[in-house]
């Protein structure tokens, strides 16, 4: 289990104005403070195909089955602690070794997104810093069978 700090403020500003014046009042408030999230493990799902990888030392925080009419797509969201660049592009390699080929790939300073496909499995993933946590990389996956044809 993994206990997340998350940092919250607020700030209300109302305004109101009186009889056509051009006075107006505006009160401003703010309230900040931390907030303690706990984190249940969640697993992949029972039926996830074992032959598609996920990042090494990926924490899973979101698995999902997305049942359509004639397939199955599977959405996992993660985090991991390292910076996304590298831990994306060492995933891609992961994938290329096991016979992937990428379709589309998009870098950034700070970021990697990119689609890659085989046989049987695609996978689309984007790793990107984390904006809740403000550290390490948040990790989306997208896995479902290749496209035939």
């Amino acid at each position: 289990m993994r206990i997340a700090p998350l940092i919250v403020a607020a700030s209300v500003v109302i305004a109101g104005c009186s009889g056509g014046d051009d006075d107006a009042a505006t009160t401003t408030a703010a309230v900040s403070g931390a907030i303690d999230i706990s984190l249940e493990p969640v697993e992949l799902p029972s039926d996830f195909p074992s032959e598609v990888p996920i990042p090494a030392d990926m924490e899973i925080g979101g698995a999902e089955v997305l049942q359509g009419a004639t397939s199955t797509l599977y959405e996992v969201t993660g985090w991991h602690p390292g910076d996304p660049v590298d831990i994306g592009s060492a995933y891609l390699d992961v994938l290329e070794g096991l016979g992937y080929e990428v379709t589309s790939r998009t870098d950034a300073a700070a970021s990697i997104y990119f689609t890659a496909q085989q046989d049987d499995w695609f996978v689309s993933a984007g790793f990107f810093a984390d904006p809740v946590r403000l550290e390490g990389t948040a990790i989306g996956l997208t896995v479902g069978p290749a496209a035939t044809g």
